[in-house]
């Protein structure tokens, strides 16, 4: 087939294990525009066309069996191959059928590899990426690698657009940065571009060695006015992206300067300040990893600049707040000590500015946030009592200061914001009303405000969290009803807050669990149809969320719930295929585990018990179920019983195992607080599996445990015990 008579421009081809990968591809590759100037000039392929569409993605992977008769034809009508390559996709055997079946009919040189994970011709078989088609007959196929000391995600994404072009990849990308900065400045607007220009200026006028003094303060300005200024402007449009590049430039124009000379106090405090600035940019886009390594290096410049003036109460405020986005990012990426130790330090400063400037407002207001912080960290800690008298002092400070006269925006969120971890420190301590009538008064203090201001994004975010805290709560005392419609409110916000800024992960984690609440929520309605859309859609958002940074880890416990719901569901139409995908995606998810984090042992059991039950139960397996329980059995000895939270969890899952394992009874301690409608349940295991008093499982007494389920289904519900909990 000539190239003009293809159908498709490319064909590709991955496994399941890779299904994020692939999607971004084909999202990427539809929707590249073609540099103008390259449409119709000659190709490897012919002339080059405006858009590369439609790309096939083969978006179901069959176990075996020959290729069916459309995918050959698709094949057949591809102009390339696109391969995502991984130790999965090595070892398909379907996608190592759709390889050779490409290279029947074209040349090697239009196969073209992304290596997503693992490496070609591996010394250890378990890393090998390549199948076995390609490396029994020797073909070196071009190949992008995604990891960031490779490639990287854009440069990969560029070589593959490069291959199915037919052009080089240098041209492209050149090509590709001069369409790209048109677009940005066409959406920035002329101050952008000012600004831009003015720091590429600076930047090379720091070469001539008379005029380096000049251009450095002039870049320093312009970077601070960027990361400064135009940030305040971009942040309630949702374009943070856009400041990516400047963030990137700016650290490697510091690590240019002063050739090795120690740079003076004003220069310190500069940089200290502009690295700061880079950091909140990034945790304001979901970033903490790396927004904690700049901030790090932001404090050490502060502190050298206080200890050269230690009489300078500006510049001791400037640490302080350097101290505060040190331990907010430290918090936000899971290392607790730090943050604690970070805000203990922001909030000595704060009480000492206080003490020496009464008649500073926004100094005074330091001192609320400063408990408001130590609340979080106390509540995130599971210190409730402490946690609500944090939140305590933090509102008493703030209302003080309101009864003062006006205060600062900044105090008046924080107010609003407070507001919510004192409704969710009651609701641990076994108070759900009072919770719930802050929650209520909460939201409604944020849809006023939102009447008059609805373009901003900040106020528009702290109600998604809100409402995700509201729904959530409203699920734990049993109202699906008002979860119902607190989901669908927050859902909407939280759409359009992707759709504004779809780079910042924290609206795309907000989305999810609005899904996850609907869907929790029809469950209890036993809505089932409904129900099963929602929670498919809530495990696609955190599928991406997690593909696109694998290290946050609520959005990771949420998934594994999520998972578990709509495995029960998927049990109920029986519907074998959906059960054994779900098992097999839970334990897929363990491969970016992280291992220290306090919940890893029960995500690893969890995981092992929706397979074991599948083994059991779907495919009377016995090898497989003697794996998994060995594995569930294995990650429940290591979990950390203490917390509360974890310790219910615990005695949940290791119920579930002795129920698969041969045990007889259910412990006292898993009756009722370990039932939840709306969890992967000890009583929905048992009515999932002694459907009539007196059926018979080769592993339950089901004539004893029956009434068990029923009598515990009956018991009211406990509030005080959930099983994660979702930031405000």
């Amino acid at each position: 087939m000539t190239d003009a008579a293809c159908k498709y421009p490319g064909f590709i081809s991955y496994s399941h294990r890779d299904r994020a990968v692939a999607e971004w591809l084909h999202r990427a590759i539809e929707r590249y525009r073609v540099p103008r100037r390259l449409i119709g000039s000659p190709g490897a392929h012919g002339p080059v066309p405006a858009r590369l569409y439609p790309i096939f993605r083969d978006r179901d992977e069959l176990a075996a069996g020959p290729l069916a008769g459309p995918l050959m034809e698709a094949i057949g009508q591809s102009r390339c191959f696109v391969l995502i390559c991984s130790p999965e996709s090595a070892a398909s055997r379907w996608v190592n059928d759709e390889v050779a079946e490409f290279l029947k009919h074209s040349p090697p040189s239009r196969l073209l590899c992304l290596i997503a994970d693992g490496e070609p011709h591996a010394a250890d078989p378990a890393r090998e990426c390549l199948p076995p088609v390609l490396r029994e007959r020797g073909i070196e196929a071009l190949a992008a690698e995604l990891h960031d000391d490779a490639d990287g995600r854009d440069h990969a994404r560029l070589k593959i657009i490069a291959g199915l072009l037919g052009v080089g990849f240098d041209e492209l990308r050149r090509r590709d940065l001069v369409a790209r900065n048109r677009r940005l400045i066409a959406i920035a607007g002329l101050s952008l571009v000012v600004a831009t220009l003015t720091v590429v200026l600076a930047l090379v006028a720091l070469r001539a060695r008379d005029e380096a003094e000049r251009s450095r303060q002039q870049g320093e300005e312009l970077i601070g006015f960027m990361l400064g200024e135009l940030r305040e402007q971009l942040e309630p449009l949702g374009k943070l992206g856009l400041l990516d590049a400047v963030g990137d430039r700016a650290m490697a124009y510091f690590a240019g300067l002063d050739g090795g000379r120690a740079p003076g106090p004003k220069a310190l405090a500069a940089r200290a300040r502009a690295l700061r600035q880079i950091g909140e940019v990034r945790l304001a886009q979901g970033r903490p990893a790396e927004a904690l390594q700049t901030l790090v290096a932001a404090l050490a410049l502060q502190r050298e600049r206080v200890a050269a003036t230690p009489d300078d109460d500006e510049q001791r405020f400037e640490l302080g707040q350097t101290e505060y986005w040190v331990g907010y990012a430290a918090w936000r990426a899971g290392d607790f000590d730090r943050a604690e130790a970070r805000f203990r330090a922001y909030q000595q400063i704060a009480e000492t500015l206080a003490a020496r400037a009464p008649e500073r407002i926004a100094w005074q207001a330091e001192v609320a946030y400063a408990w408001n912080n130590l609340g979080v960290l106390a509540f995130e800690r599971r210190r409730y009592a402490e946690a609500h008298a944090l939140f305590g002092r933090a509102l008493a400070a703030g209302q003080a200061l309101q009864a003062r006269g006006p205060v600062p925006p900044d105090l008046e969120m924080l107010l609003i914001g407070t507001m919510s971890w004192e409704g969710q420190a009651l609701m641990k301590l076994g108070d759900s009303a009072a919770a719930m009538a802050i929650y209520a008064r909460h939201a409604d203090r944020l849809r006023r405000l939102l009447a008059d201001r609805p373009d901003d994004r900040r106020a528009q975010n702290l109600l998604t969290s809100s409402l995700s805290t509201y729904g959530f709560s409203a699920l734990e005392i049993d109202q699906p009803l008002l979860a119902l419609d607190i989901a669908r409110e927050g859902a909407a916000v939280a759409t359009a807050l992707v759709q504004a800024d779809p780079a910042n992960l924290d609206n795309l984690a907000s989305l999810a669990y609005h899904q996850q609440i609907e869907g929790t929520a029809r469950f209890q309605l036993r809505q089932w149809p409904a129900a099963t859309e929602a929670l498919d859609a809530a495990i696609g958002s955190l599928d991406r969320l997690l593909a696109l940074d694998p290290s946050q880890q609520l959005p990771r416990l949420s998934l594994l719930s999520a998972r578990e719901l709509a495995f029960a569901l998927h049990w109920r139409a029986g519907q074998p295929t959906a059960l054994r995908a779900l098992a097999h995606d839970a334990l897929a998810g363990l491969d970016t585990l992280a291992g220290d984090a306090a919940e890893a042992p029960t995500i690893r059991a969890a995981a092992h018990l929706l397979a074991l039950e599948v083994a059991l139960y779907v495919d009377r397996d016995p090898a497989a179920a003697a794996r998994h329980r060995q594995a569930a059995s294995a990650a429940l000895d290591a979990a950390d019983e203490r917390a509360p939270e974890l310790g219910r969890r615990v005695s949940r899952l290791q119920t579930l195992l002795g129920l698969m394992s041969g045990l007889g009874h259910v412990p006292d301690a898993a009756w009722p607080e370990n039932y939840a409608a709306w969890t992967y349940s000890v009583v929905g295991f048992i009515e999932r599996h002694c459907p009539q008093i007196g059926a018979s499982e080769p592993t339950l007494d089901c004539r004893q445990l029956r009434p068990m389920a029923a009598a515990a289904r009956a018991a009211p519900s406990r509030p005080s015990a959930p099983e994660s909990r979702h930031d405000p």
